[in-house]
């Protein structure tokens, strides 16, 4: 039964990834920018003090050294600009991303884009539901997170 569990656990979580990996995908097109860029984009305007790169690559789960290729994709596009303090390196990772005023304006167009696929999602979900599934996934993305920086403890046999 729990072996099922799991199987199921796994296949809906990467139903959901690759639902939300494609509706980006044909977004991200329209917009001009790429569909890493979204969720950056999405995550900046909820910061408008800036975000470092090595925060969004931690936020997104991206390798470090994809950041600085694509932030710079970013900046010459004029959708975010990068505070380099005196003497710092160009591709410094402690380095504040910020959205330019052209990057609001398109990280609110992504808003609404992501407002929209959230209702359409949450079509018949009750309130109650959405809590109750949000603080379990939390509990559940915890859980793994923790087992994922210490694989060794898993054990085949604490079943």
């Amino acid at each position: 039964m729990e072996a099922e569990r799991f199987n199921q656990f796994v296949q809906l979580i990467e139903s959901v990834h690759k639902s939300v990996n494609k509706i980006k995908l044909s977004i991200a097109p329209t917009l001009g920018v790429k569909s890493v860029h979204v969720f950056w984009l999405y995550e900046l305007l909820a910061h408008p003090e800036g975000l470092t790169a090595a925060t969004l690559a931690s936020k997104s789960k991206i390798d470090r050294s994809l950041i600085s290729r694509e932030v710079e994709e970013l900046r010459a596009g004029g959708y975010i600009e990068v505070a380099i303090g005196g003497g710092e390196k160009r591709k410094n990772y402690n380095a504040r991303i910020r959205l330019t005023e052209q990057g609001r304006e398109l990280a609110q167009t992504i808003t609404g884009y992501a407002m929209a696929a959230q209702l359409a999602a949450d079509s018949g979900v009750s309130e109650e539901e959405l809590q109750a599934f949000y603080t379990t996934l939390r509990k559940l993305s915890n859980n793994l997170s923790q087992l994922a920086e210490q694989p060794k403890a898993l054990k085949a046999d604490a079943v």
